[in-house]
């Protein structure tokens, strides 16, 4: 029992700490893309908008991915009782999210502050070969990575684990549905170029996880009813 309570307080604070590094990631965004809205044309902000961007996506890569990884094996064993099968599904489309959001959130670390510096640096086709470049990358990670794939397994494990959640924390588990839904509705935009659909999910999701990572990391400090199977 003791094993277990450090267990569910270590979790909980890896997941309360995964919220600053989310909310880090979207603020320095917004500073390195200045009053543009279209990440799509941060290639022309100049190098030091490279580099902040490289910070961002490396705490997009803890914020909204990596430091998930122990809450996700916490809710298995939580969950896992009550419906082994299902909760398996859901829980191995939380780690799909988790490592296919992570990897395109270091490809982008890696080659954005390169691409940028590259444009900033450059003249005549060199420059246009820059841009093709960032296009490129940005729509491999954002349109395919994320937009098909990451998004689709999010939504699946969020409101599958929502529901699990809902018999034993009522709120948490309608907020786990909810950001669920708009994940798997970014998914749909994407899928079928529903670009306002795709990006009002995006946001909403952006905004929500976090929320939803602080209210779990608390209700885990503080859930010593909270009975986890043996692995």
């Amino acid at each position: 029992m003791e094993q277990q309570n450090s267990f569910k307080k270590i979790v909980g604070w890896l997941t309360i700490i995964s919220v600053p590094f989310a909310f880090a990631n979207f603020t320095l965004t917004g500073i390195a893309s200045g009053s543009g809205s279209d990440l799509y044309s941060l290639y022309k902000a100049g190098e030091e908008a490279g580099n902040l961007m490289k910070w961002s996506w490396l705490a997009d890569m803890l914020g909204y991915y990596l430091l998930l990884i122990p809450v996700a094996f916490l809710l298995h064993f939580w969950l896992g009782n009550k419906n082994p099968y299902w909760m398996s599904i859901f829980t191995f489309c939380g780690f799909a999210y988790i490592f296919s959001g992570s990897i395109g959130a270091v490809i982008l670390a890696k080659t954005w502050p390169t691409l940028i510096s590259g444009y900033a640096n450059s003249n005549g086709i060199i420059k246009e070969i820059y841009n093709i470049a960032f296009t490129n990358t940005t729509e491999m990670v954002y349109g395919g990575i994320w937009g098909f794939l990451e998004f689709l397994l999010a939504g699946v494990w969020w409101i599958g684990t929502g529901f699990a959640i809902k018999s034993e924390r009522k709120f948490l588990g309608i907020i786990t549905i909810v950001l669920g839904i708009f994940t798997s509705a970014t998914a749909l935009g994407e899928i079928l170029a529903l670009e306002y659909i795709a990006l009002i999910g995006l946001m909403i999701y952006l905004l929500l996880a976090p929320v939803w990572a602080g209210w779990l990391g608390i209700s885990l400090l503080r859930g010593d009813d909270i009975e986890l199977a043996k692995p």
